[in-house]
This record gives C-alpha cells, structure tokens and sequence, in this order.
C-alpha cells in the first residue's frame, strides 16, 4: 500500500547552506523569535508528523538573514509522490480503529445490562448526566 507524504528538509538545508543549528536558535533569540534549541534539533534530525507553522516561519526568516538568501516553505519540505505504508502502522491504525468499534459496541452493551437507575448514578458519578 502506498500514500503520498511530505519530506521535512531542514536537516539538508542547513547542511547545504553550512548554518548550524546552534547560530540558527541565536538568531531566533536575537529576534525574538525563540524555537527551543532541543526543538531545532529534533526538527533538523527527525522527520516530524506535524510541522507548526509559526515554527517553520520563524525558521525561513532566521536563515534569510544568516544567509543573505530567501526561502520558501518548499525548500523545507520535498512532496513524496508514493511514500509505502509501514505494515506495522498501517496495522495499528486498523486495530486502533476495529478497538473504538468494539469499545462503542462494548458501551452500549453495558448500557443495556445496567438497570437504568443504576446507569444514572454512573453518569452522574462521571459529571455525564443527560
């Protein structure tokens, strides 16, 4: 199974441009525009699942000027046209899924079986009264 994905690029880019990542997060301080160190580098090691984009803004603007160069999100991010499904992941998001099915048929089930005065005071105990 395939999916199409992004490519977060910072890593490569700073690579490319011979920034580091600790003159990048002094910039960012000196300009008020703070990302934690230990954030920066994460993001120029890892590939994220999310990207914020207050982050990636503050990023763009801290190496325009340790470069002299502008940039666009794009150089940051790369479109992977087919990016293949981890079978473990793609069997987790199918157990994730067939688990809140049976947690929600579970649920009702139990609310069947428990006398409804019973069931009342349960909601009430959880602040759920309806």
């Amino acid at each position: 199974m395939n999916r199409r994905g992004l490519k977060w690029k910072l890593g490569e880019l700073l690579e490319r441009e011979g920034v580091t990542v600790y003159a990048l997060n002094r910039d960012l301080l000196e300009h008020k525009q703070g990302v934690s160190r230990t954030t920066l580098y994460r993001l120029a090691s890892e590939q994220p699942e999310k990207i914020d984009l207050k982050v990636t803004a503050r990023i763009l603007a801290g190496l325009e000027r340790l470069t002299g160069k502008q940039y666009e999100v794009w150089d940051l991010l790369e479109r992977i046209p087919d990016l293949p499904v981890d079978e473990e992941e793609s069997a987790q998001d199918d157990l994730l899924q067939s688990d809140v099915v049976d947690l929600a048929e579970a649920m009702q089930e139990l609310e069947r079986d428990i006398p409804s005065e019973q069931h009342r005071r349960w909601l009430e105990s959880f602040g759920l009264t309806r």
